[in-house]
């Protein structure tokens, strides 16, 4: 029997495709194989019943450049070249079967190529290896986006040949769902032949972690990277990622750049080892050594095979077809599966491993020695003669297509067929010299857009054009709602990025202006007030108060009114007393955050519960987790799962308390049905009506048995170890209150699996007084602190719906001592869903729980107790500090003046006020850029000329004296001020109802 294997250099290429070939070829002897040389040396060593073709090209991309009809689409050129230079290299031969790997599209075409080219053949099988369109859409530089034309391309492909088979039952089934044709099975060990399983050879005392395999995305390096975060690290030596990196369409970004990025932000020492050939690879799975395959997608895993009979411990992704394979034909052979919905409940059987290696690995070999392989289903053969099951019209279909490509390829031959050889030769130097013209394009606009990367070069930049652009949008007509709307979004593309994606390097220059906001967010306040959006309108009218210091147009009245109208009469209070009368200004604020401090000293929260279910025992604990629930049910299993991995957990130390705040979902069902696997100390209540998050965590204070205390939601999560190490730190020192350590945040999908990184909270540098420039230095997920902290200074207001986390700190924080731990302890888990925290109505309630304490009487109630130099370390922060999750050099100038005027008072001749003069010349400066009063066409330019001119002398001038021991030198960049960095997005209100 003579079969074609319409693939390339089978014996020179390292591939999962590849492999699989060789081994079909060395276990078929009785069947001749042919398949196409392009790159492959003469002098490969091969089977006897191995021949290769040369390869020659005579179709070019390039030649239906001109063609252009509505059928066929552009997407099945490519096939159609592909298909026809395989074709013309065959001519005249013939064969029993053409055997094509799905991995390739250019079976569509194979056929009436063929037949074109005088092939002869019986019929056409597609070897299935897995879907390219899955993988593609599973990688790193597609972003789940899928590929229509792909996916059709497949389809045609299954549905066109004559039969189809495969070596994963699992892949075969996902076929079977989107095609009436079937496919056969052809057991894996009709062509691999398992190891012989070895007693591991003493390599050190604790096993090595190795992940195999490329580290395409599907395959799970970020799930392995997580987990050995994730075990204990007393536990392993060391963990290696050992394969070959995938690389973007342009080759200009590899997958190693995403998982180095991983492994930094979780400090984690994950290596990276070069691929190995399969000799070395045995010998690894002979050592101390356990095998991590953890495929989120893959059609069966050849690795995991040879790890596990090598008696390797392997752990293997329930993506992966080779699960399916070992439970049904090994099913007394152990391995730990990964459930890809949750991948830490695989960390016991890890760590159970690990901690007994050399009893684990006795076990496996007994049992891959007593297991009985047998291959079962049809050989090879036989399934080359099953009989044909095709789709006629879809056949018909491409065969069409085909006809109108080779008929207009054939059209444009005349008088230049004397070019092809010439083309053939010549095309691998073009390709070379088109992908060295693209990566020198990108470079060069590279360099050219570089300068702009400065915020303050950008600005002047736009400058000129600011005039023009606010008559763009100011002018634009505003009968309707869909007028509106659409005005609307021109100031969102003024004040903003918005769409910016959709932008060329001139459209950016026309977006996202940084000067002049005040005249943007007032005309913007107008606008959504036109909507219907009044709260909103008044959350940015109050932005141009606090970036101007006062209330310039008179908008204070309006403010006022639509706070009360929308119950926030707290924050009427707050802003009343910032941008009312100046002479009342400090002490007007000063008694609002003592009347705080006074109002919340006792614990409000109620004992009235809906639902009260305790599974805690009386035991005391050590620590409780104090949960809010609403709207939870979907988080809620991942989360409760993942805190049983915590080590005060297991020993029975810690305890959990959910507080469902009148929550309008199923979660206290959720729970029942988990309870029984958690087996944890656990309380469950509900309360009558729904509450703020507040409410809920007063709730928890009171409910706890612990003395310290660990605040979670169910989109956020903690390290093991994390509650261990911080009630650790309590304890060692009695004076200190809270412990934190690093935190993570991350992008998951529905299911909370990884989907990227966003950014770190790097608190390296931590001092507390930070906190007061930027609140993410102290928080709540990876952290820890002392319940008596609510018994000595208050608990939380319940009045807040989003900010009351912020206030809070900023009432305790002059009381109490903290601390950061230099390790990465806390997880957030960003779901496709928004934040209830990320609206207007938070950053009007920040007016009282932020703003209030940067007054000069919130430097006041900080500072009253304490040192005047401990003010001065603050204003030099002020002058240059790194926000937690920032990389660049902030400023805060607004902090630093009030900081100055607290300064004189207490202390006249206080070192630090020797920047005074700077700091209030910076101020009123910056303040002038985000208002011009005359506007005309080159006055922001020369106000942002005038800005930077003067920003540079201070900067040098502050930097001849600046204190050596600081840290951060002063760096005045105008844009990288707290006013930029901090409630100056914009936001994006509903325009979907208005565009009808």
């Amino acid at each position: 029997m003579k079969v074609l294997i319409t693939d390339f250099d089978l014996f020179a290429k390292v591939g999962g495709g590849q492999t699989f070939y060789r081994s079909l070829i060395r276990k078929n002897p009785n069947i001749d194989f042919y398949y196409l040389i392009e790159k492959e040396s003469s002098g490969t060593k091969r089977p006897d019943n191995a021949y290769g073709v040369p390869f020659q090209e005579k179709y070019f991309l390039a030649d239906l450049n001109n063609f252009f009809d509505v059928n066929p689409p552009k997407w099945v050129y490519r096939s159609f070249v592909r298909a026809s230079n395989i074709a013309a290299s065959l001519s005249g031969r013939e064969f029993d079967l053409i055997d094509s790997p799905d991995y390739e599209q250019w079976a569509i075409f194979l056929r009436p190529a063929l037949d074109y080219h005088r092939v002869k053949f019986d019929k056409i099988a597609l070897s299935l290896h897995g879907k390219i369109s899955t993988t593609l859409k599973l990688d790193w530089f597609n972003q789940g986006k899928e590929n229509i034309p792909l996916d059709l391309e497949e389809l045609k492909q299954y549905a066109t040949v004559d039969l189809r088979y495969g070596i994963s039952k699992s892949y075969i089934d996902e076929w079977q769902a989107l095609s009436p044709f079937s496919a056969h099975y052809y057991h894996p060990l009709h062509f691999f032949e398992l190891p012989q399983p070895l007693e591991e050879i003493a390599s050190g005392d604790r096993p090595n972690l190795n992940f195999i395999g490329r580290t395409e995305r599907r395959k799970g390096p970020d799930i392995f990277i997580d987990l050995a975060w994730w075990l204990n690290k007393d536990l392993y030596n060391e963990a290696n990622i050992i394969g070959p990196h995938s690389f973007n369409d342009t080759s200009t970004i590899s997958s190693e750049s995403y998982l180095r990025s991983m492994l930094g932000d979780r400090q984690s020492p994950v290596k990276f080892l070069p691929p190995k050939p399969p000799q070395e690879l045995m010998g690894l799975f002979a050592r101390k050594t356990v095998t991590f395959v953890p495929s989120r997608y893959d059609t069966l895993n050849l690795v995991a095979l040879e790890s596990l009979f090598s008696g390797c411990p392997t752990i293997i992704g329930s993506g992966a077809g080779v699960c399916r394979l070992l439970k049904e034909d090994f099913p007394s052979i152990p391995f730990v599966e990964i459930d890809l919905d949750n991948i830490y409940s695989c960390l016991p059987a890890i760590e159970h491993i690990l901690r007994d290696y050399s009893g684990y690995r006795s076990q496996l070999v007994d049992k891959v020695k007593s297991s009985e392989a047998v291959a079962n289903g049809p050989a090879l053969e036989e399934i080359y003669h099953q009989p044909s099951q095709y789709e006629q019209e879809i056949r018909n279909e491409l065969q069409s297509w085909y006809n109108q490509l080779m008929g207009y390829w054939v059209s444009t031959q005349e008088n230049v067929s004397f070019l092809q050889p010439l083309k053939a030769q010549l095309k691998p130097t073009l390709k070379q010299i088109k992908n060295n013209l693209k990566g020198t394009a990108g470079q060069l606009k590279g360099r050219i857009l570089q300068p702009l990367g400065d915020d303050r070069n950008a600005q002047l930049v736009k400058a000129p054009n600011l005039l023009k652009k606010y008559k763009e949008t100011f002018n634009a007509t505003e009968q309707t709602a869909k007028d509106l709307a659409e005005k609307i979004q021109m100031g969102w593309r003024l004040g903003s990025g918005y769409e910016s994606e959709f932008q060329g390097v001139r459209g950016k220059l026309a977006t996202n202006y940084r000067i002049d906001r005040v005249r943007l967010w007032r005309e913007l306040a107008r606008i959504e007030e036109l909507r219907g959006n009044t709260l909103v309108s008044a959350t940015y009218k109050l932005r141009a108060m606090r970036a101007l210091g006062e209330d310039q147009f008179d908008d204070l009245p309006f403010v006022l009114r639509t706070l009360t109208e929308y119950g926030f009469p707290k924050e009427q209070e707050a802003v009343s007393a910032l941008y009312g009368q100046p002479s009342e200004r400090e002490e007007r604020c000063y008694s609002l955050i003592e009347q705080a401090r006074s109002d919340n000293l006792i614990n409000p929260a109620g004992d009235e519960y809906e639902i009260w279910d305790d599974r805690r025992g009386e035991e005391p604990r050590r620590a409780t987790i104090i949960v809010s629930l609403y709207n939870a049910a979907a988080k809620l299993p991942l989360f409760l799962r993942t805190l049983q991995h915590q080590t005060l957990i297991k020993r029975g130390e810690a305890e959990v308390v959910l507080v469902d705040s009148g929550s309008p979902g199923n979660e206290y069902e959720v729970f029942k049905a988990l309870a029984p696997e958690l087996a944890y100390p656990i309380l469950y209540v509900r309360s009558p009506q729904r509450e703020t998050i507040q409410s809920a965590w007063n709730r928890g204070i009171k409910l706890a048995k612990s003395p310290y205390l660990a605040f979670l939601g169910v989109d956020e999560t903690i390290l093991p170890d994390c509650l261990e190490i911080l009630a650790g730190e309590l304890d060692q020192d009695p004076e200190l209150d809270w412990a934190i350590g690093h935190s993570l945040v991350t992008n998951v999908d529905m299911q909370g699996g990884w989907v990227s990184d966003i950014m770190p909270y790097d608190r390296t540098g931590y001092e507390q007084d930070l906190v007061y420039l930027e609140t993410c230095y102290l928080s709540w997920v990876g952290a820890l602190y002392r319940r008596s902290i609510h018994e000595r200074f208050g608990y939380y207001d319940q009045s807040f719906r989003g900010a009351g986390d912020t206030e809070f700190k900023n009432r305790v924080m002059p009381f109490i001592k903290s601390k950061v731990v230099d390790k990465m302890l806390g997880l957030f888990w960003n779901y496709p869903d928004e934040r209830t925290t990320q609206s207007p109505a938070t950053e009007i309630e920040d007016m009282r729980a932020w703003y209030l304490h940067r007054t000069l009487a919130g430097v006041k109630y900080a500072f009253q107790r304490r040192s005047p130099g401990e003010v001065e370390n603050l204003l030099y922060h002020c002058l240059g500090y790194r926000k937690s999750y920032c990389k660049h050099v902030s400023t805060d100038f607004d902090h630093a003046y009030n900081l100055g005027l607290y300064l004189e008072k207490v202390q006249p001749d206080a070192e630090a006020l020797k920047y005074f003069a700077g700091i209030k010349s910076l101020l009123t400066a910056y303040r002038s850029l985000d208002w011009f009063p005359k506007l005309s066409k080159f006055s922001p330019l020369n106000s942002m000329l005038a800005a930077r001119k003067l920003t540079q002398q201070w900067e040098q001038e502050h930097q001849q004296s600046w204190p050596k021991e600081r840290i951060f030198a002063p760096r005045y960049s105008i844009f990288n001020d707290n006013r930029h960095e901090q409630h100056s997005f914009l936001w994006f209100t509903d325009i979907t109802t208005s565009k009808k």
